[in-house]
């Protein structure tokens, strides 16, 4: 996005060939590194190889996910028969150019685009220029409709996505193709963030053949006069008037068949003439404000600032003031790293200790030994390389005792679906302990309740007119900040490996991933397909955020510790069997969200101990997967930062807090019994009998309106 990128996302790259002396037919390869500094590739499918022509200038893009800040990006460009051509590295530096590209941002920033806005977001933005504020919100503006990613993944990286109307003539290249519209709409069902204003520009942008049509919650009727300004200033809650002294009016489009919430309107009834409508859409949202914030009634409104911040909902910067230096997903991970069955890490102080005895024993112990009791100091040519052999095989069993010589695999899985459209969305952190020097050819086997997936075979791509066509994408899984393996902390090293892996041209499967003899890797796999009825739910809506109605579990697997949220209330609900059907009427006790999230009852404990009552914090030591996942997936629900005591940034897109708000209500539940989705390793489940796995699912559910 301009030059705009961040560390530990797939990223759209755009490599540009200049043709030599003779054509030929080949394909690009961009060479990254990963958090532990080995090397790992991407390159062009065999099927879109480029031709390279004499003089002439031809570009391709591939997705790239970098991994080390600072490290140097190669390109290489080979032949049909595998020769190499051309290559070239460039390394990361503040300004672009030449052999230069922008440093990576830090994987906990938030960032922001824009695309078709005269002004942009000027000012909204935070943390500057400083590349080290690992918690700044930065607004990057996209120039051209070329730049907006080919794939939903290539938005990655994004927080929102904002679409303005001033530069129409902008989205006229979109009129040629679907694919980047189908992109940014798949990437919003599967919980991105989307705002959309919209002014004089929408018969061309939203009318019925405008490339934004299919993102706008309703239907383009015409343009309507707005003759009062109140609607956006109560919007905007501004204290500054729009126009002093003078008549207002300007041009807005008249939307029908609104879906979603109407947060402001002009008229009597505010299907009148809706000017802010917020809508889900799959697991995601879009706003769209009918008005432009660069026309000329409000490009000087002292109120324009307040009136974004509304329309953005921009958020707030926790973690920020508090030098935050991690995000929540570092805590799973090493909650994963010290859940393993059967291996035990040594602690530093005992590690410690027995270096400054190894130090004592070769030293001074072996001095006196040959001295005083062997009295002849010769013998030292024997005794000292005696005892280093002695505890060199002592740490080498003491290891293999703790480490153990077996394969281990911890996962935890978020499944989510959307019950109106039967969209589901999975996501999953592996954290495998290697027990030897290996390479793993890795693939991810998607599976809901207890049946597999099917995915797209190897003959093509997914079809892009079908935007529920099961698809998965795999990476790996680093950290966030300065640690050993964060990505923020290895500036251009080098890793273990002389030799790298590469990921499958379509992102679906890693090839060749080493790991060291008694390490560990974290993988991260998606996956979204469309699944048929996986609950049957019937909840209307009474007063208050109150419920009532059935659910009927119908995914497999029975389902446990359930909690039914809308608004401000929970229901906890019986555990549910494959086929059973729970009941939500007065008989069951309502409590908040935030107390059934946190309470004991519910089937969570603190730190591995029960407590009596909800906590009001989540403890900052704590190894408990249950409670540091519950917080990714409901941060700001829970209170932010103030409960978690660490920001969720890096992976904010599975924090659901919004949609326990509005016209529909989550069911979330544990897996009894957990498998979940299976990596194999070639033909071989990556797998072992002691392995430890957490399921857990959530049903986004229509709600009926009280009386149907």
């Amino acid at each position: 996005f301009s030059g705009a990128y961040k560390l530990g996302c797939w990223t759209q790259a755009e490599v540009v060939v200049e043709g030599g002396a003779e054509p030929f037919t080949g394909l690009v390869e961009i060479i990254a590194r990963d958090p532990e500094g080995v090397t790992n590739s991407v390159v062009t499918p065999p099927e879109r190889a480029v031709a390279i022509v004499p003089a002439e200038r031809t570009s391709t893009r591939l997705f790239v996910r970098p991994g080390q800040d600072g490290a140097a990006i190669r390109v290489r460009v080979v032949d049909e028969r595998g020769k190499e051509r051309a290559k070239r590295d460039f390394f990361p530096g503040p300004e672009p150019g030449g052999e230069i590209v922008r440093y990576g941002l830090p994987a906990t920033n938030r960032i922001v685009a824009t695309f078709g806005m005269d002004r942009g977001l000027s000012g909204l933005a935070s943390g500057g220029d400083a590349q080290e504020n690992l918690m700044a919100t930065r607004v990057v503006t996209v120039e051209s409709a070329a730049d907006l990613p080919l794939e939903w993944y290539g938005y990655e990286a994004l927080h929102t996505m904002v679409l303005g109307s001033s530069q129409p003539e902008l989205y006229r290249p979109l009129a040629a193709g679907r694919q980047r519209i189908d992109a940014l709409a798949q990437w919003v069902e599967l919980g991105g963030r989307l705002v959309i204003f919209c002014g004089p520009g929408a018969p061309e942008l939203i009318g019925p053949d405008g490339p934004l049509a299919p993102l706008v919650p309703g239907k383009y009727e015409t343009m309507a006069p707005l003759r009062e300004s109140q609607p956006i200033e109560a919007f905007a809650n501004a204290e500054q008037a729009i126009t002093t002294g003078r008549q207002f009016q300007m041009e807005v489009p008249q939307l029908s068949e609104v879906e979603g919430e109407i947060l402001a309107f002009a008229g009597q009834d505010p299907t009148d003439l809706p000017l802010v409508v917020r809508a889900r859409r799959g697991l995601g949202e879009i706003t769209f404000v009918g008005v432009d914030p660069d026309s000329p009634q409000l490009a000087e409104w002292q109120g324009r600032t307040n009136f974004l911040q509304q329309a953005l909902q921009w958020p707030s910067d926790d973690g920020a003031a508090t030098g935050q230096q991690e995000d929540l997903i570092d805590r799973v991970r090493r909650a994963l790293d010290g859940s393993f069955v059967g291996v035990r890490t040594a602690p530093f102080a005992l590690v410690a200790l027995l270096v400054v005895l190894y130090i004592m024993l070769i030293g001074p112990g072996d001095y006196f030994f040959v001295k005083r009791v062997l009295k002849r100091m010769e013998l030292t040519w024997l005794t000292f390389p005696l005892i280093v052999l002695l505890v060199s095989a002592a740490a080498y069993w003491a290891a293999h005792y703790m480490k153990g010589d077996q394969l281990r695999v911890n996962q935890v899985e978020i499944v989510d679906v959307d019950l109106s459209t039967g969209l589901a969305r999975g996501t999953v952190w592996t954290h495998f302990f290697s027990p030897r020097v290996a390479r793993y050819d890795l693939t991810l086997s998607p599976r809901f309740g207890g049946d597999d997936i099917e995915m797209p075979g190897e003959e093509g791509p997914p079809a892009i007119d079908e935007p529920y066509t099961p698809q998965r994408l795999v990476s790996w899984l680093g950290g966030t900040g300065y640690g050993l393996d964060g990505m923020q902390g290895r500036r251009a090293n080098t890793g273990l490996f002389d030799r790298g892996y590469y990921f499958a041209p379509r992102l679906d499967a890693i090839v060749e991933l080493p790991v060291q003899e008694w390490s560990t890797k974290t993988l991260m796999g998606r996956w979204s397909a469309e699944l048929i009825e996986p609950i049957n739910a019937r909840l209307e809506e009474l007063d208050d955020d109150l419920l009532a109605g059935q659910i009927t579990n119908r995914t497999g697997v029975e389902l446990e510790d359930c909690l039914l949220m809308h608004g401000q209330w929970a229901y906890e609900l019986p555990d549910l069997a494959d086929g059973a059907v729970a009941t939500v009427d007065e008989s069951l006790r309502p409590m908040t969200v935030e107390t059934a999230l946190t309470n004991v009852d519910a089937g969570y404990q603190i730190g591995g101990q029960p407590v009596d009552a909800a906590s009001p914090r989540l403890d900052a030591n704590s190894m408990d997967v249950d409670r540091l996942t519950t917080a990714m997936m409901f941060h700001q629900a829970l209170g932010g930062t103030g409960y978690s005591g660490t920001p969720n940034r890096y992976l904010a897109f599975l924090d659901m807090s919004r949609l326990i708000r509005g016209k529909q209500a989550i069911l979330f539940a544990r897996a009894a019994k957990p498998t979940g989705s299976q990596w194999t390793d070639g033909e071989e489940p990556l797998a072992s009998d002691q392995d430890r796995r957490w399921v857990y699912y959530r049903f986004v559910i229509p709600l009926e309106e009280s009386g149907q």
